[in-house]
């Protein structure tokens, strides 16, 4: 009998140890696939300031070429060249920059940070779908100049460059009426471009959404906006 209660107690313990296991690899993931540490976005939208913070983040030059080589043995390197030569040209970024984008944007520098996990395979991303992107984005209600460009995918790759069309009506349909109206939603974006991550809004009362809910990146976002009032 003691042998069978010591025997659960190592199977409990085992189990334990998984469950730790798991939690940490969802932190990890979570802090990979989340530029800000906390819930809410950053709206920071100087572009020095962003290039320089997509570098520490994503290990800046020295990621590109087990991109590339992933990517080619994928057969997907002229895909991969082709697109990060369109967000460079609508943007004005150098193509190592685009590159960094797309590597955010599509989920190879979490896969790469992870060891290549199998569970985790990045997409590869599809030159025709991003110019599209890319050209809605440049139109109307967004309007982006290639300043603004640059500023949005550098600060929130993903939402940009995926389907932004979607992210965007996912984002005004969630957001407090007061940025509802497509030129204020407009300011809003080239404030804090992140916004475009947010298609959630549990109106403070939480439901696990929090890392794209628009409650509890509001105080910060109205913190943006009121100091660049004063300026």
């Amino acid at each position: 009998q003691e042998g069978a209660f010591l025997l659960m107690g190592l199977r409990s313990l085992q189990r334990s140890r998984y469950l730790a296991l798991g939690l940490a690899i969802a932190c990890l993931l979570h802090l990979l696939t989340h530029e800000d540490a906390g819930f809410a976005p950053s709206c920071s939208a100087h572009p020095k300031s962003q290039q320089l913070s997509a570098r520490a983040a994503w290990g800046s030059e020295p990621l590109l070429p087990a991109v590339r080589e992933a990517a080619e043995e994928m057969a997907g390197l002229k895909d991969w060249t082709d697109s990060a030569a369109a967000i460079a040209a609508s943007s004005g970024m150098n193509m190592s920059e685009a590159e960094l984008c797309l590597a955010k944007a599509f989920g190879w520098s979490t896969w790469l940070a992870v060891g290549r996990a199998e569970y985790l395979k990045p997409a590869l991303p599809s030159p025709q779908n991003l110019s599209l992107a890319l050209a809605w984005l440049r139109s109307a209600p967004l309007s982006l100049s290639p300043e603004e460009l640059r500023s949005a995918i550098q600060t929130s790759p993903k939402a940009f460059l995926q389907n932004p069309a979607r992210a965007y009506a996912e984002s005004v349909r969630t957001a407090p009426e007061e940025f509802q109206d497509p030129s204020e939603f407009r300011k809003l974006v080239l404030r804090c471009p992140m916004v475009l991550e947010l298609s959630w809004n549990c109106g403070f009362s939480c439901s696990a959404a929090c890392s794209r809910c628009w409650c509890p990146a509001l105080h910060r976002i109205k913190g943006e906006t009121l100091e660049a009032l004063k300026l």
